[in-house]
């Protein structure tokens, strides 16, 4: 009996099927049981099959739809028991034939299911165990369907190891565990720290012999146990000594350091892959993945666990074990901390979907990242920023911005900068949200980068409908073209051939949304170098119209630099618009709504009032003056309020009669406003004279 090939469905597809096999059968007609509905499924699944590789295409579509009136256990049993090799490879030829498109795939899936189904029967497996002693055949074919199962045979073979009156089967047990391979490491490593001396060794070698350095980490901690049985640490030491040197990692690491790196290494695979497809114990055909736990009383049990927060959880166990075996374990905290504040973070995206892993008794994350304490919120923000988490680097801000006050930030140095490279992240909400915190702890020093904080502020005093381009371009036709471009999709613009030529204009205007550049890479580079050493435009994205040599140019220099944005397009208005909405949209995050930008736009102002009255000598708010004069005549009454009387509290010129010139204007029919703004206007007279 040929056992089934352990890819079915999306495999890879050898070239080799595409050859024609020899003829299964030598029916040339239509399958009998077609025509009278009496010959029985296994020959039905063997016409079909010669149909397929003889490309008779409408008899085996026949066979094909016949079969699919069989059950999915019968189909499967039909499959099971035949002498075709390489059936996948038939059906997914089939797939690729359009009129057999349909029943093929309906057919993979009918065997899919039911194989699923079948390899996990708990009666079945246990059969199949028994099955082990029974000779070669006998055992070569359970043996087959074990593997197939996978992890989920790991809870019987291990209970049939641990039986006393099963001792004749537990070598074949053995060399069952070895053949299941990888998907039983994590089941496996799991119990071994929990098992008595000689099932350990058991299980230890069995993991040697499997290879997989997963378990290091358990045979480590097995190892380092005080009291542990000499005869089991030789075993034990031998198969940590044959895996180590797979892992690249020194052989003397201590286990609270090879759950660390486990945590790590899984934490980054789900960053890569949110889905964990690429975690072990996963489970493809369920979407999700299998936690396992041990005791002596359950043996072990599978806690399943949504795809998009298994690779969270599996780090946060790691990260526990890592801090259990020694508590000063700093990186151990930050990455459980950044764990269970990400599986919250996917968790909530998943419509009611639950986390059987985490105790009830346990509070939200948020908590245990505020108690954790400034330090380990920098790297946790840090973490999240390296990873382009917006969500956990709001989190990770929000609790900075708790805890975390003006002494801090004096300390300067590695504990400030993950916040500042917060204010240059890609979404505006982050960016905003470290302004607020930095402006907010009020530090009484200056420190690197104290400078970039204001400019921040007056960007969220400016969510509004209004957006600011600056245009960079080798000449002014180009230039030109492309500011007309823009205005079209409601840009208000600034243009010259060099930054240098239009520094004045960005430093008196209110702030930039966008910099679109016509250039070469050498010169879209230094741009970008300029840009980012400008207070006002260091986060400000690039949009590079280039050509196809300077885009490979650009690729090469840039690498995944995310400022920049590199397009192939032309500058007339049509080709433009795409490529601006992009760049635009991938700096500033998603949309913000009304009443988001109302309310970034009110705690901005808050804030920049705090700083002026203080007379901050840290943060300049005039850097912020040119957002406040344009917010004086904002449609929102309370933000227009709200800038006059922080232009009030500025000794200058242009305040003072900005100010008058709004709460004089004839055309202002808003009463409040009016006397909000010669409210103002009085305070400014009163602190600095008449400079009207």
């Amino acid at each position: 009996m040929a056992a089934p090939r352990r890819a079915l469905l999306g495999l890879t597809i050898c070239s080799s099927f595409l050859c024609v096999a020899p003829a299964i059968a030598p029916a040339q007609d239509a399958p009998a049981a077609v025509k009278a509905g009496t010959d029985a499924p296994p020959q039905l699944w063997s016409d079909f099959v010669h149909y397929v590789r003889i490309a008779q295409v409408n008899l085996a579509l026949e066979s094909g739809k016949a079969l699919l009136t069989a059950s999915d256990s019968q189909l499967l049993d039909v499959i099971e028991q035949s002498d075709v090799a390489d059936y996948d490879a038939t059906l997914l030829r089939a797939a690729r034939i359009e009129p057999l498109k349909e029943t093929a795939t309906a057919l993979l899936a009918k065997i899919q299911t039911a194989r699923i189904a079948r390899i996990r029967e708990p009666d079945r497996i246990a059969a199949d165990i028994q099955r082990l002693a029974e000779g070669s055949r006998a055992n070569a074919n359970a043996t087959a369907r074990l593997r197939a199962a996978g992890q989920y045979a790991a809870p019987q073979l291990l209970a049939t190891l641990l039986n006393p009156q099963q001792k004749k089967l537990q070598p074949y047990v053995l060399a069952a565990m070895i053949a299941v391979g990888r998907p039983i490491v994590a089941p496996l490593s799991a119990a071994l720290p929990k098992l008595e001396p000689l099932p350990r060794t058991q299980v230890a070698q069995v993991l040697a012999e499997i290879g997989y350095p997963l378990s290091l980490p358990y045979l480590k901690l097995v190892l380092e146990e005080p009291k542990i049985d000499p005869n089991a640490r030789t075993v034990i030491q031998s198969a940590f000594d044959k895996l180590v040197p797979s892992s690249g990692l020194p052989a003397d690491i201590s286990a609270a350091e090879l759950f660390l790196t486990l945590g790590q290494n899984v934490y980054a695979s789900s960053t890569r892959n949110a889905s964990g497809t690429d975690l072990p114990s996963f489970d493809p055909a369920m979407n999700m993945g299998i936690l396992w736990d041990y005791t002596r009383a359950t043996g072990l049990v599978p806690i399943p666990l949504p795809g998009q927060i298994y690779g969270d959880v599996l780090a946060m166990r790691a990260a526990k074990q890592a801090l259990e075996l020694r508590p000063t374990l700093d990186p151990a905290l930050t990455l459980w901390l950044s764990a269970n504040l990400r599986r919250k973070n996917r968790l909530a995206l998943l419509n009611g979907a639950k986390d059987p892993s985490y105790a009830a008794e346990m509070l939200d994350p948020q908590y245990y990242l505020e108690l954790a304490g400034p330090m380990r919120q920098r790297e946790v923000l840090d973490r999240a920023l390296d990873d382009s988490d917006t969500k956990l680097a709001l989190d990770a801000v929000a609790a900075l911005a708790d805890t975390a006050g003006g002494a801090s930030l004096n300390k300067g140095g590695s504990t400030v900068q993950p916040l500042l490279r917060a204010l240059s992240y890609p979404d505006r909400r982050v960016r905003f949200a470290s302004a607020f915190a930095a402006a907010a702890a009020a530090p009484l020093v200056e420190f690197p980068g104290s400078h970039r904080v204001v400019p921040v502020l007056a960007e969220a005093v400016r969510q509004s409908d209004k957006r600011y381009a600056l245009v960079i371009a080798n000449d002014d036709e180009t230039a030109n073209q492309i500011r007309a471009s823009l205005r079209d999709l409601n840009y208000q613009t600034i243009g010259g051939s060099s930054l240098a030529a239009v520094t004045d204009e960005v430093n008196a205007g209110p702030g930039v949304d966008l910099i679109v550049t016509k250039l070469n890479a050498e010169n879209v580079d230094l741009l970008r170098r300029q840009t980012a050493a400008h207070y006002k435009l260091a986060a400000v994205p690039i949009l590079a119209l280039s050509g196809a040599a300077d885009q490979i140019e650009l690729d090469r220099r840039l690498g995944s630099q995310g400022r920049v944005h590199v397009t192939t397009i032309g500058t007339d208005a049509a080709s433009i618009k795409t490529a601006v909405e992009e760049a635009a949209k991938s700096y500033r995050g998603d949309d913000v709504s009304p009443a988001e930008a109302d309310q970034f736009a009110a705690t901005s102002l808050e804030l920049l009032k705090s700083i002026a009255s203080s007379r901050s000598k840290v943060y300049n708010v005039f850097d912020a003056k040119s957002a406040l004069l344009a917010s004086i005549v904002d449609k929102r009454q309370n933000i227009a309020i709200a800038a006059a009387s922080v232009l009030a509290l500025l000794d200058d010129v242009e305040a003072q009669r900005t100010i008058a010139d709004a709460a004089l204007d004839a055309a202002q029919s808003d009463e409040k406003l009016r006397i909000a703004l010669l409210g103002s206007l009085a305070d400014s007279a009163a602190a600095f004279g008449n400079r009207l």
